[in-house]
């Protein structure tokens, strides 16, 4: 792949709050994704993380109804019609000695940009009602849910902006644009030896 397209996809590939209604995710598509996420990249290929894949409407409308959705947004919170179309959770197998952690951020990377190539949105929530998953999916005491990762199709504009007075938290302008602040590339890096 070209840098150039990489680039684009990693710059497109956004965490999305609002979804459009009645857009189908099917379990295949989920299974596509974390297929990818198992390819990737395993601290010490311990290869930890288990997923329960969500697409039955009411379990996805659960979810949704009790994740914090923009802790940044403090007077905003997600419609009823602005749910996702899906749910993908990430465990960990607390019986594979593992740095989960790390996987889990492999994972959410790859499953993003592959759901971006795919026309698809997502986005991380660490704030997922845990217990009410344990209870939903039955989920046994061995594995610890790390997160969840709601799909489907973007409902919002979302775009990158530099960083002002050292202010990172996200955003919505005049135009309920979700605007996303990102440092400079020389903030970000301390030094460099050549």
């Amino acid at each position: 792949m070209e840098y150039n397209k990489l680039e684009k996809l990693v710059k497109n590939s956004r965490c999305t709050r609002r979804y459009q209604k009645d857009i189908k995710v099917d379990i295949q598509d989920l299974e596509e994704l974390i297929n990818l996420a198992r390819v990737s990249s395993s601290a010490k290929n311990m290869q930890p993380l288990k997923y329960i894949l969500v697409t039955q409407k009411q379990a996805v409308k659960k979810l949704a109804k009790t994740a914090t959705w923009a802790a940044h947004l403090t007077d905003w919170n997600q419609d009823e019609d602005e749910i996702p179309s899906a749910f993908i959770l990430v465990l960990n197998d607390t019986s594979i000695d593992g740095f989960a952690m790390f996987d889990a951020g492999v994972a959410f990377q790859t499953i993003s940009l592959a759901a971006t190539s795919k026309n698809l949105d997502v986005c991380a929530l660490a704030s997922i009602d845990k217990n009410l998953c344990k209870e939903l999916f039955k989920i046994p005491s061995s594995f610890e849910i790390l997160i969840g990762i709601s799909i489907g199709k973007a409902n919002e504009i979302i775009k990158l902006v530099e960083v002002e007075n050292e202010d990172t938290n996200y955003y919505r302008d005049t135009k309920d644009t979700h605007c996303v602040p990102k440092r400079d590339l020389n903030d970000i890096i301390l030094s460099r030896h050549q």
